[in-house]
């Protein structure tokens, strides 16, 4: 059983295909996707098993793999960390103004307050009221919005707007979680998506929501060539469904107990620390040490890079 529940989220730096095998339809090799709502997902078995490999290949994380992730031979014991599926939370569409914007909904809003409810660490007055925002709302001062009236264009649709406050104190909080205000030489690092993401998420009603998150994905043909003569190979035309880039998900990482004895946990975690504590304190630090990961298929063409952050604020190796 699950003791302790911290969030986590996940954003999209090059498009990723997280896949569910081939299909008969007209996308030969398409996404994960919710079974009841069709949105798109990312399995907690593939974020467990990205996340298993690059602490297995740290010299200093790797020797309590086992006991977080589970050993390798699974008849010797449980490992203490669990995940939920990556769960869509925005989801990014061309605009006639303003490039692009993330698109929401009501649902999805909904079972993300509900969800952050099951954690320790984020500060619930910040959601407050995020379940009332009605479908088509929009922050005052979007880039999104038309001149002289309160119309967005997305895609090849357009969408009468109203402004809703608590959009923008839910899209100041999120900005600042998925955009950390980090400095280098050149300066703040991602003031210009912050300052974005601010301004131009859009509440879109359920069903819209499903349908571009459905409807505008990327899908990619993909050929193999015949080395011998430099043509198409018979049968080898394919297309691949991917996750744009922008996009955020986020997840819960869940803590239980070690599944070793009293003796074996004495050498592997402090004495006055709980198991649960201990498992999410390895696990934060370890994705704090390595926040950009890839997920998926096709990471020799530099699919599937993501970025980790977290409610506290992303890290500290920009």
């Amino acid at each position: 059983m699950f003791k302790k529940a911290k969030p986590f989220f996940i954003y999209t730096e090059t498009p990723t295909h997280v896949g569910s095998g081939s299909e008969l339809g007209y996308v030969d090799l398409p996404i994960q996707r919710e079974k009841h709502s069709n949105y798109p997902k990312i399995e907690a078995s593939g974020l467990k098993g990205s996340f298993r490999s690059v602490f297995n290949s740290d010299s200093k994380l790797k020797d309590k793999v086992k006991y977080i992730f589970g050993p390798e031979n699974g008849d010797d014991h449980a490992g203490g960390l669990g995940f939920l599926d990556g769960r869509i939370l925005l989801f990014p569409i061309k605009s006639v103004k303003g490039i692009f914007g993330w698109v929401t909904c009501p649902y999805v809003i909904s079972r993300f307050k509900e969800e952050m409810s099951l954690c320790e660490g984020v500060n619930l007055e910040e959601l407050d009221g995020i379940e009332t925002i009605k479908p088509y709302s929009i922050v005052e001062n979007s880039n999104l919005k038309l001149e002289d009236n309160n119309v967005v264009i997305l895609e090849e649709y357009s969408f009468k707007v109203q402004k809703d406050d608590k959009l923008k104190k839910f899209s100041e909080w999120l900005s600042d979680i998925i955009f950390p205000k980090l400095q280098n030489s050149s300066g703040d690092v991602y003031r210009i998506f912050r300052e974005k993401m601010q301004k131009d998420i859009v509440v879109l009603s359920d069903d819209d929501f499903r349908d571009f998150t459905d409807m505008s994905t990327e899908v990619i043909t993909r050929t193999k060539i015949n080395a011998k003569n430099g043509t198409v190979e018979d049968g080898a035309l394919f297309n691949e469904e991917y996750i744009p880039e922008n996009t955020v998900f986020y997840s819960l990482a869940l803590a239980s107990a070690l599944f070793v004895d009293e003796k074996e946990k004495e050498s592997i975690k402090e004495i006055d620390k709980t198991d649960e504590d201990f498992i999410l304190d390895y696990f934060f630090r370890g994705i704090e040490k390595y926040d950009i990961i890839q997920i998926g298929g096709n990471a020799t063409i530099g699919k599937g890079i993501v970025r980790i952050v977290t409610p506290e604020g992303g890290n500290d190796n920009a």
